[in-house]
């Protein structure tokens, strides 16, 4: 082969280098696009496990507590507030006053809630994350309320729920507990509950301290105030 023809050969495959190198070029530019248009769209539109998007059920979710949000915001329940938590539509941080009267009076008692992304066709999580002796909360802050159960409807909202919190704090139902040893002191020694519960509400809901390392607590899953106050059935004798 000539020097000519080697040179001419070279120049056919730079040329042809440089055409594929002009070709893919565009096609990855695109791919980038795509994907920035996907990470762009990502937090608006969400999956099932079908396939099928749920972007309109979670809309209707936003509306929804966003309503509720400014009517108590406006208009808070008696004894009762709740606003964003950390500004998380979706995560709320509630708080209800001790009714006078009872065991409670004097507390002020922090509560987290929760909403599904179904809310209002599904009842909100929500959870005491203050300490209570209360036959219907257990030491995780569970509540065991029939409207956050098999009579929540759409037609309920947090307001109601929070002022139905307030009415158990009231007069508990020590038939349907979440706490068994505390619902049978309630029934067969009512003055010793009431004495633990009162301790139990100065200790825990009566200062900002302590009401904070009671939520700390219970975000770590700590059971350290649990041994230190044990329920009754517990203690050693």
């Amino acid at each position: 082969m000539s020097s000519d023809q080697v040179n001419s050969q070279t120049e056919m495959e730079t040329e042809a280098r440089a055409e594929v190198e002009v070709e893919v070029e565009p096609e990855v530019l695109s791919r980038a696009s795509v994907a920035s248009s996907v990470e762009e769209t990502a937090p608006s539109t969400s999956h099932s496990a079908s396939g099928k998007s749920t972007e309109a059920p979670l809309t209707g979710c936003v509306v929804r507590i966003k309503s509720e949000l400014q009517d108590i915001r406006k208009n808070p329940p008696p004894n009762c507030t709740a606003d964003l938590h950390h500004g998380d539509l979706l995560h709320w941080t509630a708080g209800v006053n001790g009714p006078v009267g009872s065991v409670y009076e004097g507390g002020h008692f922090r509560l987290d809630i929760r909403f599904p992304a179904s809310y209002p066709f599904r009842a909100p999580r929500i959870r005491f994350t203050t300490r209570i002796y209360h036959c219907n909360v257990d030491s995780r802050g569970a509540i065991c309320l029939d409207v956050l159960g098999e009579r929540w409807s759409p037609v309920m909202n947090v307001a109601k729920v929070l002022l139905s919190i307030y009415v158990l704090m009231s007069e508990c139902n020590p038939d349907d507990p979440l706490v068994m040893c505390i619902a049978d002191q309630y029934k067969t020694n009512r003055r010793e509950h009431d004495k633990i519960a009162r301790h139990w509400t100065k200790l825990f809901a009566m200062t900002k301290a302590q009401d904070k390392n009671r939520e700390k607590d219970a975000d770590q899953g700590n059971e350290q105030n649990q041994e230190e106050n044990p329920m009754p059935g517990q203690q050693g004798n």
